[in-house]
């Protein structure tokens, strides 16, 4: 995104646009999780204080890749607030290039594991089919326990909280008893 300064009056400008995919100078690689899908696109609004060029807004990317909960395909948008401020040269600047601080925001606001939904309910850890497609037809598609070989080998529930039993208490004695014998 090419800003020309000279468009900027004395309330700022709205800009609206987007850039091509090839804008995210993202290389192809078999370990990506995701990549973009398509333009980077940009709602923003500029202003120039003095020498100071602030930029507000919004740009947000589409990407597509794998679900790191289920392993299905996922293609969602992720994108962030924009908010820069760039100190100019006294004179001689015409235009700002502000590209690559649009894309590092919206790189910035990638999940270190991003997933297909929100609500992605993974895969079934009996048989490892994707819950997303429907029930998987394990004989019992509840959740595992945890503590289930622990139980075997002791005989009975080992995660349950035990109680220990009171201590037995003493019987008192009064001052009065010991002075009668």
């Amino acid at each position: 995104m090419i800003l020309p300064v000279a468009t900027l009056g004395p309330d700022g400008v709205d800009l609206e646009g987007e850039d091509p995919v090839e804008a995210f100078d993202w290389t192809d690689s078999p370990r990506e999780v995701v990549r973009p899908a398509g333009p980077l696109r940009w709602k923003l609004h500029a202003e120039l204080f003095g020498r100071e060029l602030v930029v507000t807004g919004r740009a947000e990317a589409p990407f597509e890749g794998t679900c790191c909960r289920c392993g299905g395909p996922l293609s969602r948008t992720w994108g962030d607030a924009v908010s820069l401020s760039r100190e100019l040269p006294e004179e001689g600047v015409s235009e700002v290039d502000l590209t690559s601080d649009l894309r590092e925001t919206i790189l910035l606001a990638l999940p270190s594991n991003p997933v297909c939904a929100d609500d992605c309910p993974g895969l079934c850890p009996r048989c490892g089919k994707r819950r997303a497609d429907g029930p998987c037809g394990c004989a019992d598609e509840t959740e595992p326990n945890a503590f289930g070989a622990l139980d075997a080998l002791f005989g009975g529930p080992t995660h349950e909280q035990h109680t220990p039993p009171e201590p037995k208490k003493k019987p008192r004695t009064t001052t009065t008893d010991k002075k009668r014998r």
